[in-house]
């Protein structure tokens, strides 16, 4: 999986979850600044995120994980590229 792929998995999703169509993949995007965040909605997006991504956050990178670079970092990470 390239990064292009993951970052647009990670906007992808954000855009599903949260129902903003407008989301663009931005390293600086804080997820607590999407319209109509909640902790419902962060729950639903870390789950989805796990499925699309083939990939498992424990609760320590989740806390950690405030923007969309953030998750890249770490989806990078788990994916090995």
């Amino acid at each position: 999986m390239t990064d292009q792929d993951i970052a647009s998995a990670i906007s992808r999703t954000a855009q599903e979850v949260f129902r903003q169509p407008s989301i663009a993949f931005s390293p600086a995007l804080i997820f607590r600044e999407i319209p109509g965040f909640d902790s419902i909605l962060a729950i639903q997006y870390i789950l989805a995120i796990e499925s699309v991504l083939d990939i498992t956050l424990n609760e320590q990178e989740v806390d950690n994980m405030h923007t969309m670079g953030d998750l890249m970092t770490l989806a990078k990470a788990k994916k090995g590229s």
